[in-house]
This record gives structure tokens, C-alpha cells and sequence, in this order.
């Protein structure tokens, strides 16, 4: 069911994606400190929107999953050395 759904989102993906740039053909010029390069306006608006998807994720990778990955390692180890203390010595 996963795979048949991730499918569906990469098709779906896809087709906007042929959409948007087939709308925007038209060129534009980015002008960086050191070159001037010429792309259709679609494929910026796609790169614009993958670097943000890209960004996004890593911030919330960094924000959210990483804190709780070193939280729940942190409570594990807290709980097996409190579970070896409290073993009577024989």
C-alpha cells in the first residue's frame, strides 16, 4: 500500500513539475557575483522549490528527529545503569 501511494506522489510530482515548465518557457537571467546564467523560468521555480523542500527537511531533521533520537538514547542508558545498580552483588 506504501509503495502504490509513494508511486502515486512521484507521478503526481512529475506531472506538475512537466506542467510548470512547459507554462513558464520563458528565459530569465540570474546574475551571480561571478557569472550570469540563463534558465527557463520553470526550472527556477522547481529548483526554488526543491532547495526549500531540501532546507526544510534538514531544519526539521536538526530541530525535531535529532533532539529526540539523543533523548531516547540518553533515557536508555540512564534506565540499563540504573538497572545494573539495582542488582544486589553476589
Amino acid at each position: 500500500m506504501f509503495r502504490w501511494l509513494l508511486l502515486f506522489f512521484f507521478l503526481a510530482a512529475v506531472v506538475v513539475g512537466l506542467v510548470i515548465g512547459v507554462l513558464n518557457p520563458q528565459s530569465v537571467s540570474l546574475d551571480l557575483l561571478i557569472a550570469s546564467l540563463s534558465f527557463p523560468l520553470g526550472a527556477l521555480v522547481l529548483a526554488a522549490l526543491a532547495v526549500g523542500i531540501l532546507l526544510g527537511l534538514v531544519l526539521a531533521a536538526l530541530l525535531f528527529v535529532l533532539p529526540g533520537r539523543v533523548a531516547r538514547r540518553s533515557q536508555a542508558k540512564a534506565s540499563a545503569e540504573s538497572g545494573m545498580t539495582d542488582q544486589p552483588n553476589a
